[in-house]
This record gives C-alpha cells, structure tokens and sequence, in this order.
C-alpha cells in the first residue's frame, strides 16, 4: 500500500465518521442480522400456528367422533322410549348433546382461522426468507467486488 493509497483512505474514514455515515460492511451486517431475526421470529410463529392448528382440527375429530354417535343414541331412545328414561331427562341430554355439536361447530370454525392463521404465516416466512436470500446473496456480491476491485488495483500500484 502506497502513500496515496494510505492518504486516501484516511481521508476517507475520517469523511465517513465526520458525515456520521456508518461503514457500509456494518451497515450490511446490521441489516442481515435483521433479517435472521425476523426469519427465526416467523418461523416460530408459522411452527405454533401449525402446531396449534393440527392440534384443532384432530381435537375437533374425536369431539364429533363422540358427539355423532351420542345423539343418533338419544334419538333412538327418544323414538323407542325406553323404560327408567323419563321425557326429562331425554329432553336435557338431547340439549346438552345439541350444545356440544354447537360448541364443536364453533370450535371447527376456529380450528379454520388458526389454520388461515397458518398458512399466512407460512407465506410471510416465504417472502422473508427470499428477501434474507437475496440480501444475503447481495451483500456477498459486494464483498466480491469490492475484492476484485482491490486484486486489480494491486498489481498497477505495484508495478
């Protein structure tokens, strides 16, 4: 590294810290590091909302596995009329059997958000991923520039 070469970059560190412009290869970093957090954050997040989701949907099943044959039981009853079965009792465990298809009617329906929940998620960790990707691939690029354009400085300061 020649005089000049020393002189130059002096002077431009001094105008980069004078201007309070960081160094571009912080910069870079700073924003890539940015970028892991949000991908790992996403991640998480699209994990739970599957997690959750399946977990829904397969507590939904068996609550309908048990509801479905409850009430064709009730029915039958109720038509047969069997002995020790009095109207009341019949009607309340016909209602409570309703109400438990209704709660699993709401219960499907929330399974469905968290599912739509989900797969948003899975789509913003896509685009975010891509984007870490791309920055990621940018920034490589740079630096490999960067390392040509002084390869091919050297030899002329050298010569």
């Amino acid at each position: 590294m020649s005089e000049k070469d020393l002189g130059q970059a002096l002077l431009d560190l001094d105008s980069r810290q004078l201007a309070g412009i960081a160094d571009p290869r912080e910069q870079t970093w700073r924003i890539l590091e940015r970028d892991r957090r949000r991908v790992w954050w996403l991640t998480a997040a699209t994990i739970g909302l599957w997690a959750a989701a399946i977990l829904m949907v397969l507590s939904m099943m068996i609550a309908f596995a048990l509801i479905f044959p409850l009430q064709a039981k009730l029915r039958e009853e109720a038509q047969q009329v069997r002995i020790g079965l009095t109207p009341e009792t019949a009607e309340d465990a016909q209602f409570n059997a309703q109400m438990a298809f209704q709660l699993g009617v709401v219960g499907v329906t929330v399974a469905v958000g968290v599912t739509c929940l989900a797969v948003l998620a899975s789509l913003l960790l896509n685009i975010a991923n891509r984007r870490a990707t791309l920055r990621q691939i940018n920034a490589s690029l740079l630096e490999i520039s960067q390392q040509l354009k002084e390869l091919k400085q050297s030899p002329k300061a050298a010569g």
